[in-house]
């Protein structure tokens, strides 16, 4: 198994027992994930799958942030940047979907 399975299969066993978050993100098993400074990088094969993924982002950021994975998610299609989110620390009173990148917000 190589890291990028490891990542998916973590993320993933995160809601094994919740059907209904596990199905909006069990796209994540067709996409690469590499971490790197900070951050979790989601490669994804087309722009169907990278959009379904971007919906459900709350889904994976949860994890992503209790498991301490990283700090924020890139989302690529073809190799091409698409969007950015902030992860944030538990605990600390940030609410990420609230958040504003550079202004303010702890992040671990």
């Amino acid at each position: 198994m190589n890291f990028s399975n490891q990542l998916v299969r973590l993320i993933l066993d995160f809601y094994r027992e919740d059907p209904e978050e596990y199905r909006a993100i069990a796209l994540l098993q067709n996409c690469r994930l590499s971490r790197r400074w900070g951050t979790l990088r989601i490669a994804c094969n087309d722009v169907r799958t990278a959009e379904d993924l971007i919906r459900a982002i709350d889904c994976i950021r949860e994890p992503v942030a209790k498991l301490r994975l990283a700090k924020r998610l890139k989302v690529f299609v073809d190799g091409a940047f698409t969007k950015v989110f902030p992860v944030s620390a538990p605990g600390y009173g940030t609410d990420a979907a609230t958040v504003e990148w550079g202004k303010s917000g702890f992040f671990f």
